[in-house]
């Protein structure tokens, strides 16, 4: 696998619906506190092999410099929409807020603090001229701490069925996918009624699992999408909210007892275990 296309600009209903001709495809951002990392992620939006149509960035109450960073964007990035929230509502909230206001088919999601492939956008489109029908696509992801140039690709697997990839996300030690390399109807997330604002952490996961639960398209694209970057700050080092997330999922989503307690019995001892070495 080759290194991710990365290049850094300088300033600062279901499927079964047939595509139009092209699809329309939005990013949406949601961030707090980001400043150390927003610019990076405005960025790479610049510098697309074939844009956005919509960039929806929304703030979930930064008190920090994030929002003067993403005003910066405005004018130079095209289809940049910011909205300053207010206060503080939670990530899954915030996203539900974001996507409300996309009007394209599909939404792309950023994290503030990752990086999109250059030519992710351009993926996306080529993967839906030949998968019409897609409710979720999902890509690779390219690892990095500090330096986006030095990492590594994360190639995630491909499922043969709803049953196996619920499995597989409820039981690996590392996760089949990234947030930021997810590509989602706009019409199936309504349906669906968005991000689950009662999990306050966890919230992709979530919504992978009901994707997936619910018969709907869920396909893998075969190239790398975002370049997640591992920092101490991240939502995901929460180790004591993300295990009472976790036990929630298990029963959500495993109708099996026997299968439920073997997943417990093996995952929470290794997140404990992940919490105790890195702190």
């Amino acid at each position: 696998m080759t290194e991710p296309h990365v290049t850094f600009a300088n300033p600062p209903k279901k499927g079964g619906e047939t595509m139009k001709d092209t699809a329309t495809i939005a990013v949406c951002i949601v961030g707090r506190n980001a400043s150390s990392y927003i610019g990076d992620a405005l960025d790479s939006l610049l510098v697309q092999s074939v844009p956005a149509n919509e960039v929806i960035y929304y703030d979930d109450g930064s008190t920090d410099d994030t929002l003067r960073i993403v005003r910066e964007f405005e004018g130079l990035l095209p289809g940049l929409r910011v909205i300053e929230g207010g206060k503080n509502v939670g990530i899954s909230a915030a996203r539900n807020r974001a996507n409300q206001l996309v009007e394209s088919d599909f939404i792309a999601v950023l994290d503030a603090d990752d990086i999109l492939d250059a030519t992710a956008i351009e993926s996306y489109l080529d993967f839906l001229e030949r998968n019409p029908k897609v409710d979720l696509a999902y890509g690779n992801s390219w690892i990095f701490q500090g330096d986006p140039e030095s990492g590594f690709v994360r190639q995630y697997p491909r499922f043969r069925t709803a049953r196996e990839g619920i499995r597989s996300v409820l039981g690996a030690p590392l996760l089949p996918m990234k947030h930021s390399s997810i590509m989602y109807r706009r019409e199936t997330i309504e349906a669906l009624g968005g991000y689950d604002e009662s999990f306050p952490i966890k919230v992709d996961i979530e919504l992978f699992l009901r994707f997936l639960s619910g018969g709907l398209v869920v396909q893998k694209i075969d190239k790398t999408i975002s370049l997640h970057r591992k920092h101490r700050g991240q939502v995901s080092t929460r180790r004591i909210g993300g295990l009472s997330a976790y036990r929630r999922l298990v029963s959500l989503y495993e109708p099996n007892l026997f299968v439920r307690a073997g997943l417990l019995s093996t995952r929470v001892p290794a997140e404990v275990a992940k919490w105790m070495i890195r702190g």
